[in-house]
């Protein structure tokens, strides 16, 4: 399940798996996801659309917005983990940059990850 190589992008190693995270909280559209002061600017949390099985990762950015991608890599199919306010892959090295609409940053994906459409109001974060 764990993938063999780990992602250096900073201090710390990645460590992520090719299989979706079986402990995200399954999140259905229009339903929140987390409230606002649960997730300090630079944080992230994991979930899964409850509609679709989508693996995806809420991101509290350092600039105070919200942002959610798909936690599947473009490259190959694997789970991104959040690190250093990146999302990486630790399949095969590639690493997006969430604030820059999930970018890659580093190969060898080519394309982005898709963005998750939200809702933020009332103090809470929804799916949209």
């Amino acid at each position: 399940m764990a993938a063999s190589c780990g992602v250096d992008i900073g201090s710390s190693e990645t460590q992520g798996s090719p299989t979706p995270d079986a402990d995200a909280p399954k999140v259905g559209e229009g339903k929140a996801i987390a409230k606002e002061s649960e997730l300090a600017p630079g944080s992230a949390i994991p979930f899964t659309n409850a509609q679709t099985g989508q693996q995806a990762m809420l991101m509290h950015l350092e600039s105070g917005e919200f942002a959610a991608y798909s936690a599947v890599c473009t490259h190959q199919g694997c789970t991104v983990a959040h690190q250093n306010g990146k999302l990486a892959c630790p399949c095969h090295g590639s690493v997006f940059d969430p604030t820059e609409g999930a970018a890659v940053e580093t190969g060898p994906a080519t394309q982005p990850l898709p963005e998750v459409k939200l809702d933020v109001r009332d103090g809470k974060v929804f799916l949209a």
